[in-house]
């Protein structure tokens, strides 16, 4: 398209607001927004480059870099599952399929509106820059914590040694029920009000089997079945699409028939998970409410084990206080970063 790159997305905004004012077919204003077809592919070109630029004005090189090599990493987990269970695809939420295949790109999506809000003038420059920086980190935060979980849950996976993957359905909306699949998506369900499925059943190479759940933290409110049913504002168990924090449940099954329901609360039942892993991020438990919402979550699940617990680094360590209140049930903590052989210690202790 010609643009030049020019030192600031200030700048390049007048250099864009230019480029319309000088085109019969561009018109953009505080109240409405007006491109050709014939123009629009390179109005929005020039836009996507401005997202590009404030992108890599907000970000250090470190940033960058830690994030090309967490994006690696969940992109290498999914081909080593996908080889591994001879499965088409590892489908994630798509933001996180984006970032995976391209971090940069996948921060700056969300900036569209910043830059068009600037350009029209509904916005001063001044106010979007604040508003853009905002919005990287936070998008950015969003990005790294659920591809981080991702690639922890996944991780675990793997390290069982899956080769065979049966998606799990409910024809009656009672009983669960099993078929091959060659994809293995995350947080699907069949929705339902009152139940919990499994999302996925796996076979590992020693033929073990497990029936896994990546269940949304919110949802886990949900696992209390003796608690009467609240005003529904749960996901009706299908998270599928859904970017947020996550717990990885696993229940070892004897065979793929045999996997049920892992909550229903008619039948006021919540079946034992033989792992339950959750990643929490730096100083996370700082947070009163933070801590209070997870040491919900402990005292609701049931599992035969302790939680466990992971952080990319020693920075997320549990308040002393916590750690010594006999009453907040047990968890075990490690710190992975992108080690995969602290995943396969994770798995291992569902020996």
């Amino acid at each position: 398209m010609g643009q030049a790159k020019t030192a600031t997305w200030g700048e390049a905004l007048v250099e864009l607001r230019q480029w319309a004012q000088e085109r019969d077919g561009v018109s953009v204003t505080p109240q409405m927004l007006s491109v050709a077809a014939p123009l629009r592919g390179e109005f929005y070109e020039r836009v996507g480059a401005i997202q590009h630029q404030i992108v890599d004005a907000v970000l250090t090189d470190g940033e960058r870099v830690s994030m090309g090599l967490l994006a690696d990493a969940l992109a290498a987990v999914c081909e080593d599952l996908s080889r591994a269970a001879g499965l088409a695809k590892v489908a994630l939420p798509g933001r996180l399929e984006a970032f995976a295949a391209n971090p940069a790109k996948a921060l700056a999506v969300p900036l569209q509106s910043v830059v068009i809000d600037a350009l029209s003038g509904r916005v001063a420059l001044s106010e979007a820059d604040g508003q853009a920086r905002r919005c990287v980190r936070a998008t950015a935060d969003a990005l790294a914590r659920g591809a981080y979980e991702a690639w922890v849950y996944l991780g675990v996976l793997a390290s069982l040694g899956l080769v065979r993957v049966w998606a799990v359905g409910c024809g009656d909306g009672q009983t669960a029920c099993v078929a091959p699949t060659d994809v293995l998506t995350m947080g699907a369900q069949v929705p339902s009000r009152e139940r919990r499925f499994p999302e996925a059943v796996v076979r590992c190479v020693d033929g073990r089997v497990f029936a896994l759940k990546c269940e949304a933290a919110r949802e886990i409110d949900y696992y209390d079945a003796l608690a009467p049913v609240a005003r529904d504002t749960s996901a009706g168990g299908n998270t599928a699409g859904m970017l947020g924090h996550r717990v990885l449940l696993l229940y070892q099954l004897e065979s793929p028939e045999k996997v049920q329901a892992t909550v229903d609360r008619k039948q006021r039942l919540q079946r034992f998970a033989d792992l339950a892993v959750e990643v929490l991020a730096p100083a996370e438990m700082e947070n009163p409410s933070y801590l209070g919402a997870f040491i919900a979550r402990l005292r609701t699940l049931r599992t035969r084990r302790p939680l466990t617990v992971v952080s990319y680094d020693e920075a997320a360590r549990f308040p002393r206080a916590m750690e010594a209140d006999g009453e907040v049930p047990p968890v075990e903590w490690c710190a992975a970063g992108l080690c995969r052989e602290a995943l396969a210690t994770i798995a291992e202790k569902l020996r």
